[in-house]
């Protein structure tokens, strides 16, 4: 019973999902990680993406008595797997608009968030995600929209094997908790994504510099859009050692 507790440990809703994806060299990321992981590859080539997204209907099972508001997160992400081959997500920066949950994602998980003050305006055919992290030397700022006009048409879910497949399938995600000086992992849970390619989006900030790459001088190689579902997380792993689950998969 408690094992299943910590695997349905916070449910939450993804909404209005935008992802701008860029490839870049392995070369160029492989000192950014931990050594344990390595960088997951596409046909030879390593990449960046930049997620913007609402964030609604968050309950996290010890506190479920908690009003949790929602919320806009803006991400800069690349993909790994582990030396036991699971494929996941490693997050450079998680920019978010919610302070509270800014603590519990650093405290619980060791996530890099940061806080953030976030615009998500939508209007008609247009979606923008507008970020500027809030720290007492200025702030770190990141922008991302695109015209939406073709989720007017149902999308498709990725076939393995595909490029789109490879950077949306993700329900693994690692990091680093300062205190425990250990990586650590949790899950998702949802299901698959019925995302639309769009044809142009734009894309201004610091988010990339801000962790030592270059900004990118064109535009994003593959643009996805997605209305969103309703995804379970699990607990921290660290947690399944704890309660004595150390085989947590």
């Amino acid at each position: 019973m408690f094992q299943k507790f910590l695997h349905s440990f916070m449910t939450q809703k993804w909404e209005n999902l935008l992802f701008l994806h860029w490839p870049v060299s392995k070369e160029s990321l492989e000192s950014t990680i931990p050594k344990s992981l390595e960088i997951d590859l596409f046909e030879g080539e390593a990449w960046l993406s930049v997620v913007g997204f609402r964030l609604s209907e968050l309950q996290i099972k010890p506190f479920v008595q908690i009003p949790w508001r929602d919320f806009s997160e803006l991400n800069l992400r690349t993909y790994v797997r582990d030396q036991a081959g699971r494929r996941g997500v490693w997050f450079y920066s998680l920019d978010s608009s919610d302070l509270l949950a800014v603590a519990g994602a650093r405290l619980l998980y060791g996530l890099n968030y940061r806080y953030a003050s976030i615009d998500c305006n939508q209007k008609n055919d247009f979606i923008e995600y507008n970020s500027e992290t809030k720290l007492k030397r200025g702030g770190i700022k990141g922008s991302i929209s695109s015209c939406i006009s073709a989720v007017k048409m149902e999308g498709e879910m990725a076939k393995a094997g595909t490029l789109d497949y490879f950077l949306l399938e993700r329900y693994r995600f690692w990091s680093k908790q300062t205190f425990r000086g250990k990586l650590s992992s949790a899950q998702v849970r949802h299901r698959p994504y019925d995302a639309v390619c769009l044809d142009q989006a734009d894309y201004q900030g610091e988010l990339f510099s801000c962790q030592g790459f270059q900004e990118p001088n064109d535009d994003p190689h593959l643009i996805h859009y997605c209305k969103g579902f309703k995804v379970e997380a699990s607990a921290p792993y660290w947690a399944f050692g704890i309660a004595g689950h150390a085989n947590h998969k």
